[in-house]
């Protein structure tokens, strides 16, 4: 049985940690439950883990009794993988450390550079209107707008849009055109039945 143990082991060179024999959880439909929130996935994937534990330790414990032992008992447990791969990432990061600090320090580099050049170009860019023109430009287009709308013979600019989702927009903000509404106050005014009312 120890034979078939190591044989079934990979082949690492000199140094290495020693491998972990960690029970393989099957697919359960929990893991694609959604009436189940994350966290009680969680719980039941660990509950699975802690049975498949349990069913290799006891087959561990019966090849003790038959006085079989083996080595790799004590890296069975999840627990000690996961603290394992936590250390091991800690370490190599730590490691790194001075490379990752050298690295940004490059792109910290880099990134002057960039800024410098884009603002020499900045620099050579035609100069725009003062904030008094931009506004002047700004109330232009309003009333250009708004004189489209109410001549009623074509449609305002609206860069971007199509005439149909221009024609939207009127009907639901402005209901009528000028011509329109100036019928509607006259026979408004004409319904008031003033006495002095003078068709002219």
């Amino acid at each position: 049985v120890q034979d078939h143990f190591r044989q079934m082991d990979f082949v690492k060179p000199p140094g290495s940690p020693e491998t972990f024999w960690i029970a393989t959880v099957e697919a359960e439909p929990y893991l694609q439950d959604q009436s189940l929130s994350l966290q009680e996935r969680m719980d039941r994937l660990e509950a699975a883990i802690a049975k498949k534990e349990a069913k290799m330790q006891k087959f561990i414990d019966g090849w003790k009794e038959k006085g079989c032992f083996f080595d790799f008992e004590r890296n069975i447990k999840v627990t000690k993988l996961r603290k394992y791969l936590s250390d091991l990432h800690s370490r190599q990061v730590t490691e790194r450390l001075p490379q990752l600090v050298a690295a940004l320090e490059r792109a910290k580099g880099g990134m002057k550079l960039d800024v410098k050049g884009l603002e020499a170009k900045l620099e050579m860019l035609p100069k725009g209107d003062s904030p008094s023109a931009e506004l002047r430009e700004f109330t232009g287009m309003y009333k250009l707008i708004f004189d489209e709308q109410f001549i009623g013979e074509r449609n305002p600019p609206a860069l971007g849009l199509s005439t149909d989702e221009i024609k939207e927009i009127q009907d639901r903000e402005f209901k009528m055109t000028a011509k329109e509404m100036a019928s509607a106050l006259l026979q408004d005014w004409k319904d008031l039945q003033h006495e002095s009312y003078d068709e002219a």
